[in-house]
């Protein structure tokens, strides 16, 4: 049976596994969902359509599917979707979708970090870290095993793609392609995140592939359209990695990154 502090309140059509705790303070509304393992800290506050997977931990003061702070919601059913073994820490925000019937979600093994904030139509994916006082706007794309350094803010509908860096107080206004480092006011690229590569255990033969097709888009001197032309090649000689780093490029619709000023740069097209 779930453990319910008396100054708690839960709603009687919320839904919760039986070794659910709810600390003292908490809120959680109806038609909410929480799966076994949770953890409410004091304070926190669960909004309908919500739904917690295994072994989430909420802190206190964390507010999660409030109504997006989006000027043209004019209400609807939508909510939120936290993966399992997830980590929302002190007074962190996440907010449920403005398009009717669909989610924000914050993937599996992810750690929200003290006053960060995820906003409404956003997508994580899984072992996402966002450090203390990290703003995401609206429909924010992050890839799988991404670390986002402390107050940076990622303008609404970027995309972050797998493996990347991110430095403290960035300001990312462009895409940020697969496995690169980024940082400073507007974010640039600073080259592969080897040290994220290794911990997550590829290769040599695999961070290669990726210097290579780092170094064909951003290093060749020559125009975009022409380097992801040499990527479909050494894809077709198989190089996965610059195949995936070509798809995440042309599907781009701000524009992506590009490397520091004096670095790398791509002639203008």
């Amino acid at each position: 049976m779930p453990r319910i502090h008396p100054a708690a309140h839960v709603d009687s059509e919320a839904e919760l596994a039986d070794d659910v705790i709810i600390g003292p303070g908490a809120v959680i509304e109806e038609g909410v969902r929480i799966g076994r393992g949770c953890q409410i800290g004091p304070h926190a506050v669960i909004h309908r359509g919500t739904t917690l997977s295994e072994e989430v931990y909420v802190a206190v003061g964390a507010v999660i599917g409030g109504i997006p702070q989006d000027l043209k919601f004019k209400g609807g059913a939508s909510g939120v979707e936290i993966g399992p073994r997830t980590a929302i820490r002190e007074y962190v925000t996440v907010h449920r979708c403005s398009t009717p019937g669909a989610m924000t979600r914050v993937g599996a093994e992810c750690m929200l970090m003290a006053a960060s904030h995820v906003a409404h139509d956003c997508t994580l994916g899984d072992r996402v870290v966002l450090a203390n006082g990290v703003n995401l706007a609206g429909h924010v794309t992050i890839g799988d095993a991404v670390f986002v350094s402390g107050h940076a803010q990622i303008h609404q509908f970027i995309r972050v793609g797998t493996l990347v860096m991110i430095g403290g107080g960035s300001k990312v206004i462009k895409d940020l392609p697969p496995y690169c480092v980024a940082d400073g006011h507007p974010a640039r690229l600073f080259g592969v995140n080897v040290t994220g590569l290794r911990r997550a255990g590829l290769g040599v033969e695999e961070i290669g592939q990726i210097k290579e097709a780092y170094r064909v888009l951003f290093a060749s001197g020559v125009k975009l359209q022409d380097a992801l032309a040499t990527l479909d090649t050494l894809s077709s000689e198989g190089n996965s990695r610059g195949a995936e780093l070509a798809v995440f490029v042309r599907k781009s619709e701000r524009g992506v990154a590009r490397p520091n000023r004096g670095k790398h740069e791509w002639p203008d097209d």
